[in-house]
């Protein structure tokens, strides 16, 4: 078997886990290996379940009509979309000490595991 690379989500520090989730994002990635962006760093993407063929047709079409029909939809599984609002709000959070989402359960098992481990600070 190959072992094939994982793709990284644009220049960020942002290491891709496998995670067996049958939820999450597909994304748009072009022929020339590059993600599809609007030019603002918004990639186009579509939530899906794994697999859904119906969905990948979605973000095949809609590639073509922005004039990328050439290229693969690929799946990050448990990722899924905020709004801007959501993204300041994860912002303040972190520049408080908190978790930003609390939908990332890796990041709340490790907070969990440290107060078991240290106790919590008060």
């Amino acid at each position: 078997m190959k072992d094939q690379k994982k793709p990284n989500l644009g220049k960020t520090k942002i290491k891709v886990i496998d995670k067996n989730y049958d939820w999450g994002v597909y994304v748009w990635k072009k022929s020339n290996g590059k993600w599809f962006t609007d030019g603002q760093g918004n990639v186009l993407n579509i939530p899906a379940m794994k697999g859904d063929i119906a969905k990948i047709a979605e973000l095949k079409s809609a590639a073509a009509h922005y004039g990328e029909p050439d290229g693969e939809a690929i799946f990050f599984a448990g990722l899924n979309r905020i709004s801007d609002e959501e993204y300041a709000e994860q912002q303040e959070r972190m520049r408080q000490g908190l978790i930003p989402n609390l939908n990332d359960l890796g990041a709340v098992h490790a907070a969990q595991q440290t107060i078991k481990r240290y106790g919590a600070q008060d």
